[in-house]
């Protein structure tokens, strides 16, 4: 599972690109927050509480609930049934909704193709006395991190722009959580999906952990947080060397996910959800828990 840091930084570029409906470029560029919220969504869980939100580099401890059955239990359906309730209009504006959609099935697609990716690399350069979990966790953060910079040219981690990727919503005071329309969203997808759902005051306050994340990472600390999972790992082991090319890996999973959003954009604009056309969309998207260490 790529970290937080790629998942923000991979919508953006998705958003940046071409290859999508027009309708989906707008949404992307009049509602990235919501986008980032839908790219995160699945590892939000892991932002709960203030020991987890200062902890941004390795995620110790059990994976939360909500992090396993959002990656395991049925994951394309949830973003199936978002799809369609963004399709009837009635909880979120249309664009905002379509942003959401958008960053889910980008994490879907990251997650599916980078895992393995990560899981060979974690394996190779796992050091004495570090568990296979610290060491995926070490490599994904520092992979994040060295994207980020690619993408916008110099290191983001320490200084106040690193923010901007740990906003989720419009509001002007983030730390109040998400709007009710889009809490009910994502509540009747997953409960539908996954016969249980997060009380709003749950996704609330991971909306907050990952804001204080932000807060964190743009701090002098943050710097500390970004350059200590690169101290024991060479640029051209994890990221672009002989027989890695991460960049690459990634561009192959945007490439997926906006063949995947172009044909669930069809469903949407047609209003067709029917049995039969889910059907067909799982043919070409499977349903399937991304890994054991995706949550």
């Amino acid at each position: 599972m790529p970290s937080l840091l790629l998942h923000a930084t991979a919508i953006e570029r998705l958003a940046d690109g071409p290859g999508l409906p027009p309708q989906l470029t707008r949404a992307l560029a009049e509602d990235i927050e919501y986008a980032r919220f839908g790219a995160l969504l699945p590892d939000l869980p892991w932002c709960e509480g203030f020991r987890r939100s200062l902890s941004p580099q390795l995620r110790a401890g059990d994976a939360p609930r909500y992090a396993r059955l959002f990656h395991e239990r049925a994951p394309v359906r949830m973003g199936l049934k978002m799809a369609e309730l963004v399709e009837s209009g009635a909880l979120v504006g249309r664009e905002a909704g379509l942003a959401v959609v958008c960053g889910y099935f980008t994490h879907l697609s990251l997650d599916r193709h980078l895992h393995p990716f990560i899981e060979r690399l974690a394996a190779e350069h796992r050091v004495r006395g570090e568990s296979p979990e610290a060491a995926y966790r070490r490599i994904e953060w520092g992979q994040g991190v060295l994207y980020m910079r690619e993408a916008h040219g110099q290191d983001l981690v320490g200084s106040s722009a690193v923010r901007a990727k740990f906003r989720l919503s419009k509001t002007r005071v983030p730390t109040r959580g998400i709007g009710r329309g889009l809490y009910e969203l994502v509540r009747l997808s997953a409960q539908e999906t996954l016969q249980e759902a997060p009380p709003k005051r749950e996704m609330d306050s991971w909306v907050r952990g990952a804001f204080l994340q932000g807060a964190l990472l743009a701090s002098p600390l943050g710097w500390i947080y970004g350059t200590a999972a690169l101290t024991r790992l060479a640029y051209r082991e994890i990221y672009r060397g002989d027989d890695v090319d991460f960049p690459g890996a990634v561009e192959a999973a945007l490439n997926d996910a906006r063949a995947v959003l172009a044909r669930l954009y069809r469903f949407i604009d047609r209003g067709i959800f029917s049995p039969r056309s889910r059907a067909r969309f799982l043919d070409d998207f499977p349903e399937g828990a991304v890994s054991a260490y995706a949550a």
